[in-house]
């Protein structure tokens, strides 16, 4: 078995694993050990990670942060953030708190990032620290199930600023079928740019993520202006009227954390980073602190022009109505193209990485290995990729923009709760590892305390039955894992048909 060093790591390429193993000891699941103490190998599909070209450059990793951060968010959760803390400067100082959370998560996965330098994020982590039950029900529920919502986000936001330029959506709403279609088509164009061309993809995306930071500048240079016209009735109200009820917090604590979710992205793609053990740390502090500082300062430009009762309606395309108060029907067509372009850049940004989370859980021998598997031609997972596709398509069909916002960010954080609890565990039982990179430890701590906020928060208010359907269905897991993915039961069939369906697909996606 040919191996390399990775510190303290051993990392082994053979067929059956490529594992993470601490000398002298088991760290990552992939190894079992028998009563007795023997030790034998799982059976993984082949780890063909690196297999996947190393396209990510520093510059290409910041536009991929910054260009998955700022997509729908900043220009749809004004509204609820708005309606939900009820006075502009409240509203402002949430959008800063988001970042410093943004910034401590992505520091503290950092570490992990460093020290198993695989894709896959919070499925990799969580497989290597705790074992493969914990890490299949995050690819269940966050990545195979929940997969195509941030997509189907950013789609229905494009169809809402596309149409907010033919329709007043108050007065004349946009029908069903053209706002699907559009939807469809958009989706459909951006599946084939991802699984096909990756690295025009990847330059698309470079492209975007200026466009995006133009718009942005062009906002705040419009609302800071408008300000110094003496324009300040809106922004004067400051933290008066702001709602003090906690429980009444949970749709803005969501929609801010939908917002900046991103942060985490460039660890899922790890395996294609140039230099990582470098070019990781700087990715993710110079793009929080970008993306910070201008969703800051342009929530605060919203607020400088908006009137308070139109930011908190659900039904105001914001960044169109800010361009046509400040700079007539042309700044609204301006931004509304702009918002448009940032939400292709978010979608291209998330389908590439999403993907590598579904292809890594199938590495990991935690998801069927059809979706390990990456196509010849192109080195792309395609299965993986055509898969959110589909799911996307069905959650842009049955989806409302607010209610998925809210699934999306409830859902994540107790996974991500489960990663900085990680970083004690792995400092106590592996203090020896190889560390690039190491965080303070007041960092998983802070950010530990703020994800069970943010998870319990939600039970208090009127969405606490959706979200205990959601938990319900992460423990669904639990069985579906010991049943299908273990095999406890020995239903040879369910394996036979999942490898013939692997070999089937892979013969006509021509893929390994």
């Amino acid at each position: 078995m040919d191996t390399e060093e990775n510190g303290g790591y051993e990392v082994s390429k053979s067929r059956s694993e490529k594992a993470l193993v601490e000398k002298g000891s088991t760290v990552n699941g992939s190894l079992e050990t028998k009563p007795g103490g023997e030790i034998h190998e799982m059976e993984l599909p082949a780890d063909n990670r690196d297999k996947l070209k190393k396209n990510i450059t520093l510059t290409r990793g910041i536009a991929l942060v910054v260009g998955t951060i700022i997509g729908t968010g900043i220009f749809i959760t004004p509204n609820s953030i708005s309606a939900s803390v009820k006075a502009p400067a409240t509203s402002i100082m949430v959008w800063f708190a988001g970042g410093v959370v943004a910034a401590i998560g992505g520091l503290t996965f950092n570490e992990l990032g460093t020290m198993i330098p695989l894709s896959g994020a919070e499925v990799t982590f969580l497989k290597h620290i705790y074992g493969p039950l914990p890490s299949f029900l995050s690819v269940w529920l966050l990545h195979f199930l929940l997969s195509g919502m941030r997509r189907a986000i950013a789609v229905l936001g494009f169809s809402k600023y596309f149409w907010a330029l033919f329709y007043d959506a108050e007065v004349d709403p946009v029908p069903w079928p053209l706002d699907k279609a559009v939807c469809i088509i958009v989706l459909v164009l951006m599946i084939a740019l991802i699984a096909f061309k990756p690295t025009l993809a990847l330059r698309f995306i470079v492209v975007w993520t200026t466009l995006k930071l133009i718009a942005v500048i062009i906002i705040i240079i419009a609302g800071f202006t408008y300000l110094l016209k003496g324009n300040t009735e809106n922004i004067s109200v400051g933290f008066s009227g702001t709602n003090t009820d906690p429980r009444d917090w949970g749709d803005a604590w969501n929609g801010v954390i939908w917002s900046y979710l991103g942060w985490e992205q460039i660890c899922i793609v790890i395996s294609e980073v140039q230099n990582p053990q470098k070019n990781i740390p700087l990715i993710v502090g110079i793009s929080v602190s970008i993306v910070t500082m201008l969703y800051v300062l342009t929530v605060a430009s919203f607020h400088i022009v908006i009137p308070y009762t139109d930011m908190a309606n659900s039904d105001v395309a914001v960044a169109a109505l800010f361009g046509r108060t400040t700079m007539g029907k042309a700044g609204e067509i301006l931004l509304s193209v702009a918002v448009m372009l940032s939400t292709l850049g978010s979608l291209q940004c998330t389908l590439l990485t999403q993907s590598r989370y579904i292809h890594s859980g199938a590495v990991e021998g935690i998801l069927p290995r059809v979706f390990a598997l990456v196509s010849r031609n192109f080195k792309t997972p395609i299965v993986s990729v055509l898969y959110l596709g589909l799911i996307t398509s069905i959650f842009v069909l049955i989806g409302d923009v607010e209610a998925l916002i809210g699934s999306a960010s409830f859902t994540v954080f107790p996974f991500y709760v489960a990663c900085a609890i990680g970083v004690f565990k792995m400092r106590y039982s592996h203090p020896n590892l190889n560390r690039p990179y190491k965080c303070p430890l007041i960092f998983p701590a802070i950010f530990t305390i703020f994800g069970i906020y943010v998870f319990v928060t939600p039970f208090l208010g009127k969405a606490w039955l959706t979200n205990l359907i959601w938990v319900c269905v992460v423990l669904l897991g639990i069985p579906i894992y010991f049943v299908l993915v273990k095999d406890i039961f020995g239903l040879r069939f369910i394996s036979d048909w999942m490898e013939s369906l692997k070999n089937g697909v892979g013969y006509i996606l021509k893929c390994d």
